[in-house]
């Protein structure tokens, strides 16, 4: 589905689902999926009978089972009958297909079907204060720092996060549905069905355009949309195409570098912590030091921007500030792993080359150690469309090792690997140290023999290199322990 797609599909029926209790039997397909599970656990928890597959077993499944969903493995037209009880509603996927076996089991029986976005989009919709948090980059970081700050000041929120926020124990705070956080995806343009009460917009780079005619005139098109359909707008002003395309009455900025409504000032990078104040409009009165602790300053701008947005429900910005001082991310962004001989190991999400750029510049600062990056390039489209971009963003790291790419449901295009990342990371720096690994068995091998005390390694990637960190560390203290 393109973004216009999603932009002409209806509206769940207002009282379709009842967000407070119900008793609706409904099934997910594609269940164990990030964006899928925070509704199913959302769902559960207001009484509706839930059921979903997956076609394979995971952690995130064994949550769902202790919440009481019932799981299976593997797509099969019987468990549309989960209980012996009928289905009066089936969620999908965008990579969930027509054909898939529950999906065509829907249409012959005539159940009802809705996009994920069509039911996140409910929730957004239905509540009385809802913020919506999109951008290319930060907008997991971000909507977790939003549903933190409300927490710690008391204000109960119903969070459907789009990565696990450790105090939470999930990818889902769930509180009060009348005060709704979400994570809105603008992958495929599903974020438009959203209207929320405040939208934040952290950044817009051309990504995903094969959803968006491979245009960036269309990508555009739709966060003005996104944002035309907010009350309020939370934009970063350091990012002068943002207000330019976005701006419009009832927009509230953040930044850095520019005077703004909420500005950090003071910034100190130190090992381990940013030191920063908070400064207000034409230079108002300045407060801090306040500490943050998760690294860099694309994190400091997430940070503002959350701080910004609970402003809209009496939050003061001090003590927004103040609160984060206690975050530590979410998962698989710049998530320790773990310690061994001296050498640490990190896990971070990035696939984008920028995210790719800050991560690692962060991480120098942050760590102030050599860092050997493993990179997992991601899609088989997104490779062929931005894998030669991908050279400059290792320019922080000591020594790089590219694995073969994670294709996600994609199928294979002729000439595409992750080769050509690795060809494009040599011509920038011919005289890094470069390694191409097939497998990741191969590139966990590879990192264990090329790094030494007083090392760090940072795995990366929007693929199954996630379960790579907790596998290097363990080899890492069986190595210590032998010697």
């Amino acid at each position: 589905m393109r973004w216009r797609d999603f932009a002409s599909l209806p509206a769940l029926p207002d009282d379709y689902f009842d967000l407070r209790s119900g008793s609706r039997c409904v099934h997910f397909i594609g269940i164990g999926g990030i964006g899928m599970s925070a509704l199913a656990f959302a769902l559960a928890h207001r009484g509706h009978h839930v059921s979903g597959s997956d076609a394979a077993d995971s952690p995130m499944l064994a949550k769902l089972r202790e919440a009481g969903v019932q799981t299976f493995i593997g797509h099969r037209a019987e468990n549309l009958s989960p209980d012996n009880r009928p289905v009066d509603a089936v969620i999908w996927g965008s990579a969930i297909s027509p054909d898939n076996p529950e999906r065509a089991e829907a249409t012959s029986r005539g159940i009802a079907q809705w996009h994920r976005a069509q039911l996140l989009a409910h929730f957004v919709n239905a509540a009385k204060f809802s913020i919506a948090v999109s951008g290319t980059h930060g907008k997991s970081t971000t909507s977790a720092m939003i549903a933190h700050i409300l927490d710690k000041c008391g204000k109960n929120p119903t969070a459907l996060l789009g990565a696990e926020y450790p105090p939470f124990g999930s990818n889902v705070r769930l509180g009060d549905p009348d005060l709704v956080v979400v994570e809105a995806d603008e992958s495929d343009g599903s974020f438009t069905l959203c209207k929320p009460t405040l939208a934040v917009v952290t950044n817009v780079e051309a990504e995903h355009l094969e959803n968006y005619d491979d245009s960036e005139d269309e990508l555009w098109r739709a966060f003005k949309q996104f944002t035309e359909q907010a009350e309020k707008t939370v934009l970063n002003a350091d990012n002068e195409e943002l207000s330019r395309r976005l701006g419009k009455t009832g927009v509230l900025n953040f930044g850095i570098s520019t005077p703004t409504d909420l500005q950090a000032s003071a910034v100190n990078q130190l090992a381990g912590e940013t030191l920063y104040s908070l400064q207000g409009a034409s230079g108002g009165r300045r407060t801090g030091p306040f500490r943050l602790v998760v690294p860099g300053l694309h994190n400091l701008s997430n940070a503002l921007a959350a701080c910004l947005a609970t402003t809209s429900l009496d939050v003061e910005a001090d003590d927004a500030a103040a609160s984060l001082e206690e975050f530590r991310g979410v998962a698989r962004r710049f998530q320790f792993a773990g310690e061994a001989n001296d050498i640490l190991v990190y896990d971070d999400y990035a696939h984008h080359p920028t995210e790719v750029q800050s991560t690692l510049s962060a991480a120098r600062e942050f760590l102030q150690r050599p860092i050997t990056a493993v990179f997992q390039p991601h899609r088989f489209s997104r490779t062929q469309q931005m894998g030669h971009l991908f050279g400059p963003s290792f320019e922080a790291a000591e020594r790089v090792i590219v694995t073969q790419l994670y294709s996600a449901w994609e199928e294979p295009i002729p000439g595409v690997s992750g080769r050509i990342v690795f060809d494009a990371i040599q011509r920038s720096f011919p005289d890094k140290p470069l390694f191409y690994a097939e497998t990741l068995d191969e590139a966990c091998a590879l990192v264990i023999e090329l790094t030494q005390p007083g090392d760090a390694i940072l795995t990366m990637g929007a693929g199954d290199i996630g379960a790579q960190p907790r596998r290097i560390v363990e080899e890492l203290q069986r190595q210590s322990a032998r010697s």
